[in-house]
């Protein structure tokens, strides 16, 4: 059945401020924890062939805890409420950070976004359209993993993130003994510029009895130019996929 949906987004909660963080929000001050959240409200209207349908949901409902502990760390929980997303809430993020050797590099450790894509990295409240892109959403899995990840960046020159997880299923214990990798750099030779590629690799165990295990392969590039009032940002990325799943049997 075709149809056509149109949106229309609300937000009305969110901190006001982004970061290069992999969390969407820091803490304010290092007293107490404190409480975050992000709460986006949504009218949709589905044009169907049959019947049309309407109905107000939440596209986002998120709230969680971030704070700093002395010395040197920092911790980030995110949970997400929409009954949209799922029967019940579950954990987004939730991961610890080591910050004494900042901002040449940052330890976290727990579950955390993928250091992969411009656009996966950029936060929700940060996002120029309703959605993330088909191709990030369907090619960028799991999007969140629990796994070990290095961070940092010189002056405004470069940043990176490199990570090392499980790369099962999201929310899921680990099935293989093998983890995926995945890596992200940019680099602004000046200012107002910024070039940079992603690269994420996995395996899986195989639906075949006696093949090699899965792989999955990702590339990516992009590039931003933020000039005064003025945004002009792209990504392209690949995929390839080698295994048993590709060929039939599943």
């Amino acid at each position: 059945m075709k149809k056509l949906v149109l949106l229309f987004t609300v937000v009305l909660l969110s901190i006001p401020f982004l970061t290069f963080a992999q969390g969407c929000m820091e803490a304010s001050s290092d007293e107490g924890v404190n409480v975050v959240g992000y709460l986006q409200s949504q009218f949709e209207y589905q044009f169907n062939e049959d019947d049309n349908e309407n109905s107000f949901t939440f596209n986002r409902a998120r709230m969680g805890l971030v704070g700093n502990i002395p010395y040197d760390f920092s911790y980030y929980i995110m949970f997400e409420f929409s009954p949209y997303k799922g029967d019940t809430p579950y954990l987004l993020d939730g991961f610890i950070t080591y910050s004494r050797l900042a901002p040449w590099i940052n330890l976290s450790f727990g579950q955390f976004k993928s250091p992969f894509s411009l656009e996966l990295n950029t936060p929700c409240q940060g996002l120029h359209s309703i959605q993330r892109s088909i191709v990030v959403n369907e090619l960028v899995s799991p999007q969140r993993d629990m796994g070990i990840m290095f961070s940092g960046h010189y002056n405004k020159l470069a940043k990176y993130a490199f990570s090392f997880t499980n790369a099962s299923e999201f929310n899921q214990r680990d099935d293989n003994q093998n983890k995926a990798f995945s890596g992200r750099l940019v680099i602004s030779p000046i200012e107002y510029l910024s070039v940079g590629g992603s690269y994420k690799y996995g395996t899986a165990p195989t639906i075949v009895q006696g093949a090699d295990e899965d792989e999955r392969k990702r590339y990516a590039a992009e590039f931003q130019i933020n000039y005064s009032n003025i945004l002009i940002q792209g990504e392209y990325i690949s995929a390839e996929d080698i295994g048993s799943y590709t060929t039939g049997g599943g």
